[in-house]
C-alpha cells in the first residue's frame, strides 16, 4: 500500500511538470507570433518609406537599405562609381589617374626623317610626362593619315627599351580609350543630370620651321580650319568642331633654323619647348614639321621590325655576301646630264669591281621598279634621260634591285599592302639596310643626283660605325667623265 502511494505521488508530479511546461510553451509561443506581427508591421512601414525615395533619387530599388543613412550612402556610391571607372580606365591606359596624351599626328617628312623626328617627341613627352601615340606609318611616313600600324616599319619593343621612362599606345588604343571615356561621361553626366565629366580637353599646336622669322615665336591662333581630314577617323569621339565633344586650344610655333642647327642652340631651345607645352589639357595634338632635333642629344635610330632585317639578311646572301651598294636618286638631278652621269658610274664601278674582287651590284634608287610611278613622291617627272641612264647601267651589268631579288614578299601577295608598293614605302627602309651591309658603297655627284639626301647621309653614318666590322668604305661619289 505504502509503494502505491509513492508510485501515484510521482505520477502527479510528473503531470504537474508537464502542465507547467505546456504553459510556459504557450506563453512563449504567443510572444513570438506577437513580436514577428510586429516586425512585419515595421518592415512594411520602411518598405514604404523606400520607395518615395526610390522616386526622388534613384533608378533601382533593389540597391536599397532599410535605414535611409544608407541610401544617400548608396545614392553617392551609384554617382561616384563612373568616376572611379574613369580613374581606373586611366590607369589602365596611361598608368595614371588621369590620362595626358601627347600625339604628333604628322611628322612633315619621308622616313628617314620621320625617324628623327619620332625620337625628338618621344625624348619630349618623357619631358611631359605624357603617354605617347605611335602615329601609323606607310608610304614611307610616319601620319594619321597612313593605313598601317607602326609596328609595321618598327620594333617597339626595341623602341620601349631606348625609352623606358616613355608610355606607347598604338592609335588603335588611343581609340579604345576615347570611346571607353565618352561611354563613361555619358553614364555619369546622365544619372547626376549635370556634367560632371567635361567634354576632352585638348591642345591643339603646329611646330614649324620658319626660315624668315629672327627669333623662335610661341603664340595662340585662331581655330585652324584646315586640319588633317584623316583626324576624323577618331570621331564621333573625339570632334574638334564641336564644343560639347571637345574644348580645343590652338597654338603655333615658328622656330628660327638657328635654333635647331648646335647642340647648344638646340638646348636652349629645348627648355623653351618644354615650359610653352606643359599644359593641363589631356591631349597635346601637335602637326610637326620641323626638319632637324628638338633636342641637344640625338638618340639611336629606332630600330626598324624583324621582318625587314630579316629580308635585308636574305637579300644579302642572295648577293653572296659581296657586293657593291648604290644609292642613285635621279630626283634633282638634271635630266640632260644623266647620260654622261651613266658613263661615269659604269667606269667607277668596273675600277671597284676589278680591284676589289667584287662582283654583284645592289641598286637603291627612286626610280620606278613596279609601276610608272617613282618611288619618292617629290619625284613625278621622268623623262626619257631618265629611262635611257637606267637602260646603259643594265646592259652594261647585271644590276639587282629589291624586286628583281624577291624582296618582301611576303607583303607583296597580301592584297592589303598594295598600297604600299606604289611609291615610297617599307622598300625604302629595305634599300637603306641592303646599302649599309654593302661591302663598298657609293652615291651619285652633284648633277646626276640630289646631293642633300638624308637617306644617303643616313646610310654612311650607319655605315661609319661599322668600319671594324670589314667594310671597305664610308661612302664615295663617283664622277662625270671629261
Amino acid at each position: 500500500m505504502k509503494q502505491f502511494n509513492q508510485t501515484s505521488q510521482k505520477i502527479m508530479l510528473a503531470i504537474q511538470i508537464t502542465k507547467a511546461s505546456l504553459l510556459i510553451c504557450f506563453f512563449f509561443i504567443l510572444w513570438y507570433l506577437l513580436y514577428e506581427q510586429n516586425k512585419l508591421f515595421l518592415t512594411g512601414e520602411q518598405a514604404n518609406n523606400t520607395e518615395t525615395l526610390t522616386e526622388v533619387h534613384l533608378s533601382s530599388p533593389s540597391t536599397l537599405s532599410s535605414n535611409i543613412t544608407l541610401n544617400t550612402i548608396n545614392n553617392n556610391d551609384s554617382i561616384e562609381n563612373p568616376l572611379n571607372e574613369l580613374k581606373e580606365l586611366n590607369k589602365r591606359y596611361c598608368g595614371n589617374p588621369t590620362c595626358k596624351f601627347l600625339f604628333v599626328y604628322n611628322f612633315g617628312e619621308q622616313e628617314t626623317k620621320a625617324n628623327l623626328h619620332f625620337r625628338s617627341f618621344s625624348q619630349l613627352a618623357e619631358k611631359l610626362n605624357r603617354t605617347m601615340i605611335l602615329t601609323n606609318v606607310g608610304s614611307s611616313q610616319i601620319s594619321v593619315c597612313q593605313n598601317f600600324s607602326f609596328n609595321l616599319y618598327y620594333n617597339v619593343t626595341l623602341l620601349k627599351k631606348e625609352f623606358p621612362n616613355v608610355l606607347y599606345k598604338s592609335e588603335d588604343d588611343f581609340i579604345l580609350w576615347l570611346k571607353e571615356r565618352d561611354q563613361i561621361k555619358n553614364k555619369l553626366n546622365n544619372i547626376n543630370n549635370n556634367e560632371v565629366i567635361p567634354p576632352l580637353s585638348i591642345l591643339h599646336s603646329n611646330l614649324r620651321r620658319y626660315d624668315i622669322t629672327s627669333e623662335t615665336i610661341y603664340r595662340n591662333v585662331k581655330p585652324v580650319v584646315s586640319l588633317s581630314e584623316c583626324l576624323s577617323k577618331f570621331g564621333p569621339f573625339m570632334n574638334l568642331t564641336d564644343p560639347n565633344n571637345s574644348r580645343v586650344k590652338y597654338t603655333i610655333m615658328d622656330i628660327t633654323k638657328f635654333d635647331l642647327k648646335t647642340e647648344q642652340s638646340r638646348a636652349k631651345f629645348s627648355k623653351l619647348l618644354i615650359d610653352d607645352l606643359s599644359v593641363n589639357e589631356e591631349i597635346l595634338l601637335v602637326n610637326s614639321y620641323v626638319l632637324d632635333p628638338l633636342f641637344p642629344v640625338i638618340m639611336p635610330v629606332i630600330p626598324y621590325n624583324d621582318y625587314i632585317l630579316n629580308e635585308a639578311q636574305k637579300l644579302k646572301e642572295k648577293l653572296s655576301s659581296s657586293y657593291i651598294g648604290i644609292h642613285w636618286r635621279l630626283e634633282q638631278s638634271r635630266p640632260e646630264l644623266l647620260p654622261e652621269c651613266a658613263q661615269g658610274l659604269i667606269i667607277t664601278l668596273n675600277k671597284i669591281m676589278k680591284e676589289e674582287g667584287i662582283e654583284n651590284i645592289y641598286l637603291a634608287t627612286d626610280y620606278p621598279l613596279l609601276s610608272s610611278s617613282s618611288q619618292s613622291d617629290t619625284f613625278t617627272k621622268i623623262t626619257n634621260y631618265h629611262h635611257d641612264a637606267i637602260r646603259m647601267l643594265n646592259e652594261t651589268f647585271k644590276i639587282n634591285t629589291w624586286v628583281s631579288l624577291g624582296g618582301l614578299e611576303q607583303l607583296r601577295k597580301n592584297e592589303k599592302y598594295d598600297t604600299e608598293f606604289i611609291g615610297p614605302g617599307i622598300q625604302g627602309i629595305l634599300d637603306k639596310l641592303v646599302c649599309v651591309n654593302s661591302n663598298y658603297f657609293i652615291a651619285g655627284p652633284k648633277g646626276c643626283s640630289r646631293i642633300l639626301s638624308t637617306f644617303t647621309k643616313a646610310i654612311a653614318d650607319e655605315r661609319s660605325n661599322r668600319l671594324d666590322s670589314g667594310l671597305l668604305n664610308v661612302i664615295d661619289r663617283w664622277k662625270i667623265p671629261l
